[in-house]
């Protein structure tokens, strides 16, 4: 449990981004890992958890200058498939498509004529989303670093080529877990300041315990989770 007031100086993240309903319901919270803005962070309350984030989410684009348009697009079409195979037999990576912190489907339903893309300078591309799931004690470099190890082993086809995006994601799975915990640690909050100020008399006003969990960026690979609730104190005689 950690306690404080006001917000917490972020080293390297910031920027929570909110999921669409669909995604907010299996509690798969994600948030900006880099591109610090500290005005966009919530202000904790005085009882918060942290919690290691489970994955990594970051743009993965393929694109093929190859002037013959019907080449082209075969060529990426090849590294699609490719690129799913090669997801689908690695643990720990996954793909997903939709646009990177804003909206994700299952990589099942996702057809390449969905994210083939053609620019009037005859260069086609398409672009998914790569999950890499964490590993304890692991470095957010050595993280990326994972990621891009796992892009070079894919053959390429033509003149194909693959790259990441500036922007990675951290989030965690199924939040709601940590309710118990959290509530517990309020429940312990307001027992001391009660003893600290005097149980008779003393009176503690808790209000926003059924709100959702709110999770934000704290580290590299570490999220901020609470419930933003709000206490008031009346000391007793």
């Amino acid at each position: 449990m950690r306690r404080m007031s006001g917000v917490l100086a972020a080293a390297t993240i910031a920027l929570i981004t909110a999921l669409p309903a669909s995604a907010q319901g299996m509690e798969r919270m994600m948030v900006t890992a880099n591109q610090v803005e500290e005005s966009a962070r919530i202000s904790a309350p005085a009882v918060y958890r942290q919690i290691p984030a489970d994955f990594v989410m970051v743009a993965i684009t393929y694109q093929s200058a190859t002037r013959d348009a019907a080449e082209r697009r075969k060529e990426l079409e090849t590294m699609f498939d490719r690129l799913k195979a090669r997801a689908g037999k690695t643990q720990g990576f996954s793909l997903a498509g939709g646009t990177l912190g804003q909206s994700m489907a299952d990589i099942d339903t996702v057809l390449f004529t969905d994210v083939y893309s053609s620019d009037y300078s005859g260069t086609g591309r398409f672009t998914l989303t790569l999950s890499i799931d964490t590993k304890e004690e692991e470095s957010f470099e050595a993280l990326m670093k994972r990621a891009q190890q796992f892009v070079a082993s894919i053959e390429t086809q033509g003149r194909a080529e693959a790259y990441l995006g500036d922007t990675q994601y951290i989030g965690a799975r199924d939040v709601a877990k940590h309710r118990a915990d959290l509530v517990g640690d309020i429940a312990k909050e307001v027992s001391d300041l009660r003893m600290t100020f005097g149980m008779t008399g003393s009176k503690v006003i808790l209000t926003g315990l059924e709100s959702r969990i709110i999770t934000q960026p704290s580290g590299p690979l570490e999220l901020e989770i609470f419930i933003p609730y709000t206490l008031t104190l009346e000391a007793g005689n």
